[in-house]
């Protein structure tokens, strides 16, 4: 995806392109991908590549965004054209070709989380006819993601910056001005690299202008798309229903046979019929299809006699579940339940609800 994000720059005379961190996930990134990279970037010269290392490709004195680094293994040094932020501190870069255009950044120089707001204060810098800020940072709590760096939407527009390429989280966002003009965005990952990753991921290509955006386009570069898609086949009486309601879902999204699909099936079914089993017909389909069987057998929880052993169960395992607000607690006792009517009724327990 990298690659085809540097020949859409190369198409489209690109003036610059700007990485605000993440280019790789970690410090075990591989050799071949750094090589992969380098020539990418050396084939874009003269367009210059600004990187801001974020807190997974930080720029510690061993990481690959060190040259000695990179002569002790025996690899070339990062191209002319490319500029690399190494410091903790913001720095400000002319445009090697366009002197009124600024490019201001910083480092992550570990994988730690930054507490510290810092674009709270005045970044200094010197006066520019279009000023460019490459920031990875935090406007938002995200589940499963480091909170870091920190800041607000205030904090970024009160700094003065025409644009703001941002890094840090993988989907597309942006931050506009009172006036509605796009002064900051995140352009997300390149392509999804887990299942919690759905939807399109794009590169921008956008114009700057002194005051934000005067122009933005969002290209796919990536040919997958990954489709998070819930069935709820609660009331399917038969193998067919329940591949009926499947497919009837997958139309709707909208996936072609590139994609990548992420089959999340809840609901209650009649013991024995399990809707995981009825999805190989589809698997033929798509790229890729992985399944999450999340349903559970239809049992009558509320008609059961409470003076008979399988009734007292229920009401005592639904009392406990009732009783807490701790969430991995309540799905432990969830299965708990599921298990113990499975043994109670069907006189057998296979470990089939853990997800």
């Amino acid at each position: 995806a990298a690659w085809r994000a540097c020949r859409l720059a190369h198409e489209h005379k690109v003036e610059a392109l700007f990485i605000p961190g993440d280019l790789w996930d970690d410090e075990a990134v591989s050799a071949e991908t750094i090589a992969r990279l380098h020539e990418a970037f050396a084939a874009l010269d003269p367009i210059p590549v600004f990187i801001a290392p974020g807190n997974h490709d930080f720029c510690s004195p061993t990481s690959l965004y060190n040259d000695d680094v990179l002569r002790a293994r025996g690899m070339r040094a990062w191209p002319k054209n490319v500029h690399i932020f190494r410091s903790t501190s913001f720095t400000t870069v002319h445009h090697p070709t366009r002197p009124e255009v600024t490019i201001t950044g910083r480092a992550f120089v570990q994988n730690v989380s930054i507490e510290e707001r810092l674009l709270r204060e005045p970044i200094p810098r010197p006066p520019a006819s279009v000023s460019v800020l490459l920031f990875h940072g935090s406007d938002r709590f995200e589940e499963g993601k480091l909170f870091t760096a920190p800041f607000s939407r205030a904090e970024l527009l009160a700094q003065g910056f025409s644009y703001a390429a941002l890094g840090h989280y993988h989907h597309y966002a942006e931050i506009v001005d009172e006036e509605g003009r796009v002064r900051a965005a995140y352009a997300g990952c390149l392509a999804a690299r887990y299942l919690s990753e759905a939807g399109p991921h794009f590169a921008l290509l956008g114009e700057i202008g002194d005051r934000g955006l005067l122009a933005l386009e969002k290209i796919r570069v990536d040919e997958r798309t990954i489709h998070d898609v819930e069935v709820d086949v609660t009331g399917a009486e038969s193998e067919a229903s329940v591949r009926e309601r499947i497919g009837r879902r997958l139309r709707e999204c909208g996936a072609c046979a590139s994609d990548i699909i992420f089959l999340r099936l809840t609901g209650r079914l009649p013991r024995g019929l399990r809707a995981s089993a009825l999805t190989d017909c589809f698997e033929r389909e798509y790229f890729h299809l992985a399944v999450a069987d999340l349903t559970r057998p239809a049992y009558d929880l509320d008609g059961a006699d409470p003076r008979t052993v399988q009734g007292r169960f229920i009401h005592k395992m639904r009392e406990r579940i009732a009783g807490t607000s701790d969430l991995n607690e309540r799905a432990l006792l969830e299965r708990a339940l599921y298990y113990g009517l499975d043994a109670l009724i069907q006189g057998e327990v296979e470990p089939i609800y853990e997800e």
